[in-house]
């Protein structure tokens, strides 16, 4: 079907800072706006005007773009948006996005004509041009779409790559984009849950090309961005995780957004990590905003009719980020990253600034956005560079954008609000129409000579626009020569290399080569001593497949003393990969970290390739010289990382020699760094390993004549170790009998010998610690004999547990329940004195009772499920409307800052307060007062992304529950409630799933009156 528009009867309008009322609009000021009207709505630079570029009714719904080689343009429309399930859709339940392919016949810029490409797609959201046809991304697959008939629709549809999570609409793998070395690259963010309708409850499969059924790909579930080659049969993790947007810079680097996060870099590709699997590396993604996340953003909207209290104007849904590089912005926004913010009508803009091997992100406008309007129809989700050097805003132009399924409070009868109630019908106004703008110069003129015809130029053609100032000519150009393979394009390649080219042109002209088959060594060579460090950068990167060659190794040795530390920092990382082969490695890499001590990036990147010599660096490093207070700190956390390797590998002579070395450390700070980072690398492990005679000795000598700091961190490892009986530890055992008992001595040396208690290899003294769980005792002695108990495996500490139940305190008691949950055999006993009546139900958190009713074993889940049938009957929306009192009022911050830290803190940090294991509070705060209720006192009514609980058991019956932190081939980082991570091996896994509720309990109720309630609320809705 064609479809033609007539060029509207007026100019492109540059924005001015008037309102024009337009007499056709039957409510004169109120959206919908036609798009001439709503051109006058916009407010942006002075420098910059915004242009119409293509409409209703010839597209609806956009959420993508993407232009082709000839500068046509494809529109991905989620027509089907918030669900094609919606009552107003009726009984017609088919997929309903499609693909729209325009042109812009005169050159104008404005794309008056075009076709129905492709529909009845799944929820698609991504398009990206690829030999002759397009990618789309529409889980659960990646499809090829092609016409080859030339009539302006798709005829040809193959599924390259499928098994994507089919969750929320929001939530599905997106972002599909060219690489600078010939990968296609995919967002790929966590899958999220709650109560979802039963279409979006599709967590993903292993991925497979359906063409290589067979085939063994790594392991690439949600939560990981992954990349791609179709022609290959290749997939694998790419680093970093993003929801809707995924951008490069004009230099490769890549670029992520997460809802309240609204910029990341990814600063270490997950190739990398896996070079050294017992260094717990954590994020490889870094957020670079210097004004934080859930920013602040700065709304012009009139009447705002969004679904959340907008007063708070923070970061809530970024998306469609990219980093401008089209060679037409001059100053300051010539390589500005841009984001979406559409609940509140804004594209907001960063400034980049290096910093180490990373960017500190600026803001570009003070208290103002880049660009703005005052309609609050206004929904931009998506952007991108033109082949014209323009920036282009996907306007989705929607009453409503929030997904119905994360409203709080609903019933047959509608959505409840701060706007009032809203109906069903109300996600659906304005399905039928949709936007897309230009932004560009208040100077530029468009060239109709200029346009892009890519797709039958000749070989030298594509090969000058390797050189190109806009990327989108040399992404294009390259990928087009490399999907030709034809070899008379590698001399002319070769030849421009040997011209005066900008260094953007070198790094798309070596990885033509390079895919190509035809980039020699000499040409490689030379790009390392190239003048510009993008280039020396990309040199190290291609230089990974040839580093068996010495001349080859030799120069990416050098370029880890490059000036410049992107450079520098890909050396160290490339060097990672053959580290163990290469001791002359050894001393570049010491130089490296001799000059970044105190940045964390540069700590794991040289620890990455040192997992088989770490006490070589222990030697070298614990007597480094810090010259500042912070090189100090730097020394400190780096030591702890080089241990925590011999830790994680825990192996009885590494252990041994090093506690030897520590133990003849003069300086106190060393000796603590590297005891603490032991300790947290045998965290990973779980049978405990013995020390030689000499090794235990060294460390009983730590324990017994250190100040407490030091002893305190020997203990910790100690605790990890099957120790053997010797003298030293006998004394040091007897002593600490007498000294838990005497109240007259520091508490701390009292909580010391009670650990010290637990480390008696012919068991525990029973008698003597049950004495010490008494309320008159020290809360932090109770604590310390909890632990102890809870980590011996015999049944008698497992009954004082028992006896004691209804003795301890809440802290005590989140504790024991948590350590009770963790081992099979004690949720079994707890179980049974339940069930025996020893300990009532009520006693048990709810938190706990949601882990016991969803165990993984069926006896104690179906007994989980008998005696806590009557316990917590009130259903959720009982209790919510029972609290809607707490909403109506104004309550007091102050108050509520108190009952945020009593209640809440376990979870959430605020302001100094509490733990870092939720997600962060600014980033709800906008949200109305019921619906804030509403997650409170329902958890399970919405999961956030990114916090969905899994159980893990390992082959030794240990149980564990928390939230992925991160995830690579030889590890999973579990954090769990109380901000403790652990870090367990995927060789001792025997189980993973995910948890059908939310980890924050339920009925806070029970310890929070109306009026606390009022004030906590209160509370969050003064964040800042």
């Amino acid at each position: 079907m064609q479809l033609n528009l007539v060029r509207p009867l007026f100019p492109v309008l540059p924005v001015v800072f008037v309102f024009l009322l337009s007499s056709c609009n039957e409510r004169a000021g109120q959206p919908p706006f036609s798009p001439r009207e709503a051109l006058s709505t916009f407010r942006l630079p002075n420098e910059y005007r915004i242009e119409l570029a293509a409409s209703e009714p010839l597209i609806s719904d956009p959420v993508e773009i993407a232009f082709d080689e000839d500068g046509k343009m494809y529109v991905v429309q989620m027509d089907d948006y918030p669900s094609d399930r919606m009552d107003d859709y009726g009984a017609d339940n088919a997929p309903r996005s499609k693909i729209m392919l325009l042109e812009d016949k005169d050159g104008d810029g404005f794309f008056e004509s075009g076709t129905v490409f492709a529909e009845g797609l799944h929820y698609a959201n991504g398009v990206m041009p690829w030999k002759g046809g397009v990618l789309i991304a529409s889980a659960p697959d990646i499809l090829f779409l092609k016409d080859t008939d030339g009539d302006g629709k798709a005829d040809e549809k193959k599924v390259l790559l499928t098994g994507f999570a089919v969750t929320n609409p929001q939530l599905r793998m997106s972002s599909l984009r060219y690489g600078l070395d010939n990968w296609v690259y995919a967002a790929y963010s966590h899958a999220g849950g709650g109560k979802w309708r039963e279409e979006f409850k599709g967590k993903g499969s292993p991925l497979y090309f359906p063409d290589k059924p067979d085939q063994q790909l790594p392991p690439l579930l949600p939560g990981t961005n992954i990349r791609f080659m179709p022609g290959e049969y290749k997939a694998e993790a790419s680093g970093g995780m993003s929801q809707f947007g995924l951008s490069f810079d004009r230099s490769g680097n890549q670029f992520t957004v997460w809802n309240n996060v609204h910029i990341r870099h990814v600063v270490i590709n997950e190739k990398y990590v896996s070079n050294n699997p017992f260094l717990s590396v954590g994020a490889t993604m870094a957020d670079i905003s210097d004004h934080g996340n859930a920013a602040p953003v700065y709304a012009i909207t009139r009447d705002m009719l969004n679904l959340h209290e907008s007063e708070m104007g923070h970061f809530t849904s970024a998306c469609g980020i990219t980093e401008y590089t089209g060679g037409l912005f001059k100053g300051k926004y010539a390589n500005a990253s841009f984001v979406c913010e559409p609940v509140s009508n804004i594209v907001h803009a960063d400034i980049l600034v290096p910093n180490g091997p990373t960017f500190t992100a600026e803001r570009a406008e003070k208290e103002k956005e880049f660009l703005a309007s005052t309609d609050s129809w206004f929904r931009p989700v998506n952007l991108t560079t033109g082949p014209d050097g323009a920036l282009y805003v996907v306007d989705f132009y929607r009453k409503l954008v929030e997904h119905p399924d994360w409203l709080a409070m609903a019933d047959s009868s509608g959505f409840y609000t701060h706007a009032g109630k809203i109906k069903e019908s109300d996600f659906l106004e304005g399905n039928d129409r949709g936007r897309i703008y230009r932004v560009v110069p208040k100077d530029f003129k468009t060239d109709k000579k200029s346009a892009a015809k890519l797709s039958n130029a000749d070989i030298q053609t594509l090969v000058n626009n390797l050189n190109d100032p806009g990327l989108w000519w040399r992404t294009n150009a390259q990928r087009l020569l490399v999907d030709r393979k034809d070899e008379s394009a590698v001399p002319l390649v070769r030849e421009l290399l040997s011209r005066n080219i900008s260094a953007e042109g070198k790094i798309h002209a070596l990885w033509t080569l390079e895919g190509l088959g035809a980039l020699p060594d000499s040409i490689l060579e030379n790009a390392f001593q190239d003048a510009g460090p993008i280039v020396r950068k990309q040199a190290i990167l291609l230089a990974e497949k040839r580093i068996e060659n010495s001349s080859m190794l030799e120069k990416v040795i050098r370029a880890s003393s490059d000036p410049d530390p992107y450079v520098q920092f890909q050396a160290v990382l490339t060097l990672s990969n053959v580290t163990g082969s290469y001791p002359e490695i050894f001393p570049a890499l010491y130089q490296v970290i001799s000059a970044h001590i105190g940045d964390p990036w540069f700590q794991i990147a040289v620890l990455l390739g040192a997992g088989e010599h770490a006490i070589q660096w222990f030697e070298a490093c614990k007597d480094f010289d810090a010259k500042d207070s912070s090189a100090e700190t730097g020394k400190k956390e780096f030591l702890k990382r080089i241990t925590s390797i011999t830790g994680a590998r825990y192996k009885q002579n590494e252990l041994s020699s090093l506690v030897k070395i520590i133990s003849a450390v003069k300086d106190t700070g060393v000796v603590i760094a590297g005891l603490q980072g032991i300790e947290r690398g045998m965290k990973r492990n779980i049978n405990p390993v013995q020390l030689t005679p000499e090794g235990q000795q060294g460390l009983m000598a730590l324990i017994s004549d250190r100040p407490r700091n030091v002893r305190a961190a020997a203990m910790g490892m100690a605790a990890r170790l099957q120790l053997t009986a010797s003298g030293g530890l006998t004394r040091i055992i007897s002593q600490s009998k007498h000294i838990v008992s005497d109240t007259t001595l520091d508490p701390g040396d009292r909580v010391l010998a009670v650990q010290a208690l637990g480390l008696d290899p012919g068991g525990l003294p029973f008698t003597v610690l049950e004495a010490l769980l008494q309320g008159s005792q020290p809360l932090d002695i109770q604590l310390a004999v909890v632990n102890v108990l809870l980590s011996s495996r015999q049944n008698t500490a497992t009954e004082i547990l028992l006896n004691k139940w209804s003795l301890f305190n809440p802290r005590i008691h989140t504790i024991v329940e948590t350590g009770f949950l963790a081992r099979k055999d004690r949720s079994e006993s707890l179980m049974n004195a339940i069930g025996s009546g020893k300990i009532k139900p009520a006693w048990i958190s709810r938190n706990t009772q949601n882990r016991l009713l969803t165990f993984s074993d069926s006896t104690i889940r179906e007994t989980a499920k008998k005696v806590f049938k009557d316990v917590g009957s009130r259903s959720r929306e009982q209790v919510i409307h029972d609290y809607n009192v707490s909403t109506t009022g104004n309550g007091d911050p102050a108050n509520g800052k108190a009952v945020f830290s009593r209640a809440c803190g376990v979870c959430h940090s605020l302001e100094g307060v509490g733990v870092n294991f939720g997600p962060d509070l600014h980033s709800v705060s906008h949200q109305t007062k019921i619906n804030l209720l509403t997650m409170i006192l329902d958890p399970n009514h919405d999961i956030a992304p990114g916090y969905e609980g899994y159980t893990i058991e390992t082959s030794d019956g240990g149980t564990f529950v928390g939230i992925i932190e991160s995830e690579n081939s030889s590890g999973i980082v579990l954090k769990s409630q109380g901000g403790v991570v652990h870090t367990i091996l995927k060789s001792d896994i025997r189980s993973m799933s995910p948890l059908p509720v939310s980890l924050m309990p339920e009925e806070l109720e029970s310890s929070v009156n109306k009026e606390e309630m009022a004030d906590l609320l209160e509370y969050i809705k003064t964040l800042k």
